[in-house]
């Protein structure tokens, strides 16, 4: 492989004329730039990103911080994120961490090794973003809200989730209807929950509320709410379930439907039956790069499209 240098004596030009052909930079004449091409092709060349970022000051690596590398859901959101950045000519640098000390920690070697962006779900909701970090790189906080000046949140509307939920399944027939979610408390955990619960009222249904399932949980809460439906928090949770009723014995969706959410290919291709919400990773991975450009991205207005399956079903309206 030959370098940039070699490549620009070969074609009789300079270095940074190179540079220009090779990025699609202005000033330099098409017919010189095809030439550079042809030969950069020819000679097998290849940039070399790590000299490049010496030269520019900047860096290629736009860093991820995430709570774990085992949730299917954020593996296949940054997948989606990576896939955008890379038709930028930017690479996902990932590095997860479980403690508030070490997500900072993560942030502040981002910021030193001067990346074009951070890209973060916080191990906890509201953790405060320093503020010569914030100045150095964006910081977007995906999912759960950070602390502090400057910092973009990116999320849809989780209460409009919830209600989704209910809507739909009211829709189907269903009057009861139990929503599974988990014990620990963060912004998309309450706001699903809480826009169950209000479009439930709303419509003239008893909210339940299972946070935190398992065997024992479950069982007492199908005695007590003898649900027709079960709106579970994501598509795992909707796994776990599916699971556990088995074990009993109940049938899905014959005897109880279920409602997942995320839609994330990893869940559909586990369970291609699974009925759920979509969550809009296409249009976070836009907003996002509007962000890289300097424009205010949003997810407003984005909702969770419903994709049917086979896992709910229609019922007597008067159960």
């Amino acid at each position: 492989m030959i370098s940039s240098l070699e490549l620009a004596r070969r074609c009789g030009v300079s270095q940074g004329t190179v540079d220009r052909a090779l990025h699609g930079r202005p000033g330099i004449s098409p017919r010189t730039r095809d030439r550079i091409l042809a030969a950069a092709e020819q000679c097998g060349y290849r940039p070399n990103p790590a000299a490049r970022e010496l030269i520019t000051g900047q860096s290629g690596l736009v860093g991820a911080v995430l709570p774990s590398v085992n949730n299917v859901f954020f593996m296949d959101l940054f997948h989606e994120l990576a896939k955008r950045l890379r038709e930028r000519g930017l690479r996902l640098q990932l590095a997860p961490v479980e403690t508030r000390a070490e997500f900072l920690a993560a942030l502040d070697d981002f910021a030193a090794r001067r990346h074009r962006m951070a890209l973060v779900i916080p191990p906890e909701d509201g953790i405060p973003i320093p503020r010569p970090v914030a100045r150095q790189l964006p910081v977007v906080s995906l999912v759960s809200p950070c602390k502090g000046a400057g910092i973009h949140f990116l999320a849809p509307d989780e209460e409009e989730t919830g209600r989704t939920a209910v809507r739909y399944l009211h829709g189907r027939g269903h009057r009861r209807i139990l929503h599974l979610t988990y014990a620990r408390q963060s912004y998309a955990i309450k706001a699903r929950a809480r826009g169950y619960a209000g479009q439930a009222r709303e419509t003239g249904l008893q909210p339940h509320i299972l946070a935190g399932v398992d065997r024992e949980s479950l069982a007492r809460a199908l005695r007590a709410a003898r649900p027709t439906a079960l709106f579970c928090h994501n598509d795992w949770l909707a796994l776990t379930a599916l699971l556990l009723l088995s074990e009993r014995g109940i049938r899905v969706p014959e005897d109880v439907s279920i409602l997942g959410v995320d839609n994330s290919p990893t869940f559909a291709a586990i369970n291609p039956h699974l009925t759920t919400l979509a969550y809009p990773m296409e249009a976070m991975a836009r907003a996002v790069l509007d962000i890289l450009d300097g424009k205010p991205g949003s997810l407003a207005g984005e909702r969770f499209p419903v994709i049917e399956r086979e896992t709910v079903r229609d019922i007597e309206s008067a159960v």
